[in-house]
Parts: C-alpha cells; sequence; structure tokens
C-alpha cells in the first residue's frame, strides 16, 4: 500500500522554496518520514537516520538555493534572448551570464557529490547499497508525486523549467 498520497503535503514542503518561512510542522513530518523510511528500508539506527535526514535537509536548502539561481539566469537569458536586439548584442549580454551559470550547474554536482559521501562515511558497504537506491526511489517518487499534483496547473509543470509563464521557449534573431 502505498503512502504517497498521505504524504504529498510533506513532499511539496521539500521543494517550495525555502526563502519562504517553511512552518516547522510540515518540514518535521518530511523529517520524520525520512527517518522512518531510513530505519525501515535502509536498516539504519535510529541515530544513523536522524543524521542522514538533517544532513538531507541540509543538502535540500544547499540545492534549492542553486536551483533558485538557475531559474532567475534561465529567466533572464530568456528576456534577453527573446528581446530586441542583434545576436551579437545578445551573446555580449548572455555570455558572462553563461559562465555563472555552468558555475552554478556545477556547484550542484559538487552538493549532490558531498551529499552522498557525507551520508555514506559511517554506513556499512550493504547500508550504502541500500541508501544510494532508496534516496533515488524517493526523489523519484517526490517528482512522480509532484507532476501529478502540480501538472495541471498553469505555470508550475515540472516540465516548464524557464518558470511561470515564460512558456521556456527561446528564439534566435532580433525584433
Amino acid at each position: 500500500m502505498s503512502r504517497l498520497p498521505f504524504l504529498l503535503p510533506a513532499l511539496i514542503v521539500a521543494v517550495q522554496p525555502m526563502a519562504q518561512a517553511q512552518p516547522e510542522g510540515e518540514g518535521r513530518l518530511l523529517y520524520q518520514f525520512r527517518v522512518e523510511h531510513l530505519e525501515r528500508n535502509v536498516g539504519l539506527t535510529e541515530d544513523q537516520a536522524k543524521a542522514v535526514a538533517e544532513r538531507w535537509a541540509r543538502f535540500d536548502r544547499e540545492l534549492f538555493e542553486k536551483t533558485r539561481e538557475i531559474r532567475n539566469l534561465r529567466a533572464q537569458f530568456n528576456d534577453i534572448l527573446m528581446g530586441p536586439g542583434t545576436e551579437d548584442e545578445k551573446n555580449a549580454r548572455v555570455k558572462p551570464m553563461l559562465d555563472q551559470f555552468v558555475a552554478l550547474r556545477h556547484q550542484q554536482m559538487n552538493l549532490r557529490l558531498q551529499f552522498e559521501e557525507d551520508i555514506r562515511a559511517h554506513l556499512s558497504p550493504a547500508q550504502q547499497v541500500r541508501l544510494i537506491v532508496q534516496v533515488d526511489e524517493m526523489q523519484r517518487r517526490m517528482l512522480e508525486v509532484l507532476r501529478q499534483g502540480l501538472g495541471n496547473r498553469p505555470g508550475v509543470g515540472l516540465g516548464n523549467r524557464m518558470g511561470p509563464g515564460t512558456g521556456g521557449g527561446m528564439r534566435r534573431g532580433g525584433r
């Protein structure tokens, strides 16, 4: 039996803007779900599960911040590329932002690698494998629930990576 419908509010909290004040109860619900899931499905002790869940929450916050910065850059890219100007003018305006974008993508990858390294540090090899599989599975299920729950709302679908109202597309050429 799937607990996903029950967990939807907690799962949405995991991807909501962290800049907004997150209610303690909802964040706590996700933390508690992770602790219980890690104990039951990975075989971690309560202390290990709590340590992993706390590190996971920090990873969520750090990753969200990088994702927010990338989303802002994408919106700026879109404004520039769809706005007036020649291709050379657009190239000149986008180039420094492109370097920043690539750096942020690298930082995201490094955050993930550091997260995995940190949470595996004090686990047995079998626990490490189960943990890696469970983290990937939980994230996949969260995205699936979010797509189902948010996919029908305009400007909110996960396929629209450029942000609400932008349509996500870029056009070549000037106006």
